[in-house]
């Protein structure tokens, strides 16, 4: 995919997506979970399949699906009886901690560095959990885990070179919520900052952005629908050229679609509700980057496959 290319194809729709996160943050919000919240998880897991799911035994992946079942079942009863979120904070940063533990003791061969930095990040939640601190970190993860499209382009390219100038277009893409952080505080009239409401607050540390609160909230948006985009349409597509046969097949395409209608008639009646059904597959799809990512980058490339 040519950058020349590229730009004539989608524009338009990046420049849209700039000025709706800069003037219309919260409608944007709200209509691009609802609408794409379901395919992008679904879209982003067959991509991760396609990509890593032959890279290492099944017996780690079933480990990692074991924890991420434990979370689902949570959130599940979260859905159903509001009392069950008391704990389900520490639950994630638990189960967060459990897959990390997993990359740390992966049955095969991926080197020192990988062991490491697995321990490193479960002793890093055991902290976070023994001061409290466990809503502020899963801010910030909710809001790193927007630029993880970069991670996957990037680790494509390494292994492909052809999708190199891929990876230097969605880079300068996500440096677009920077422009929007930079101008909540210039001389634009950004009138309907008013539509910002305590919805998009519980997004970022109430501490957090002074000045610069209303930029950032945008800058949030952004990134979030640019994380929509990538793994939906950049890198399924690119994937599709790797492996030359789809991701997503037409059946599972059905059925998405016919579960975005249904949700979407539940957002209206019932959003609370509906985001929290939603929030068992964002969830498990958002737990299971990491140490896929982790992996990906630090384990041994030609022998990660090996088992003991």
């Amino acid at each position: 995919m040519s950058a020349i290319l590229f730009i004539k194809q989608h524009i338009l729709l990046i420049v849209c997506l700039y000025f709706l996160a800069l003037y219309l943050p919260l409608p944007l919000y709200l209509f691009s979970l609802a609408l794409f919240g379901i395919p992008h998880v679904v879209w982003e897991m067959g991509f991760l399949r396609s990509r890593y799911g032959a890279r290492w035994p099944l017996k780690w992946w079933y480990m990692l699906f074991g924890v991420l079942l434990i979370q689902a079942f949570y959130r599940t009863n979260v859905w159903l009886d509001p009392s069950w979120g008391e704990n389900s904070q520490i639950i994630d940063m638990v189960t967060l901690g459990l897959l990390f533990l997993i990359v740390a003791f992966a049955p095969m061969r991926v080197g020192w560095v990988v062991r490491s930095v697995g321990l490193l990040l479960v002793s890093v939640i055991v902290y976070l959990l023994g001061q409290g601190s466990i809503l502020l970190a899963l801010l910030v993860l909710s809001i790193v885990h927007n630029f993880t499209p970069l991670a996957m382009v990037w680790d494509l390219s390494r292994n492909d070179p052809i999708f190199q100038p891929l990876a230097w277009i969605m880079s300068g893409l996500f440096v677009l919520p920077l422009f929007l952080i930079m101008s909540s505080t210039s001389d634009v009239p950004i009138s309907l900052f008013n539509s910002y409401n305590p919805l998009l607050d519980t997004q970022l540390p109430s501490a957090w952005g002074g000045t610069y609160r209303n930029g950032i909230l945008s800058a949030i948006v952004l990134s979030q629908c640019l994380h929509y985009y990538s793994v939906i349409y950049l890198l399924p597509t690119a994937e599709n050229v790797r492996v030359e046969t789809p991701v997503i097949t037409k059946t599972i395409r059905i059925v998405t679609v016919s579960l975005v209608v249904l949700i979407l008639g539940y957002y209206m009646s019932d959003y609370a509700s509906a985001r929290k059904l939603y929030a068992i597959a964002s969830g498990a799809h958002a737990w299971l980057e990491w140490p896929v990512l982790l992996m990906a980058f630090l384990a041994i490339n030609k022998q990660d496959s090996e088992v003991f």
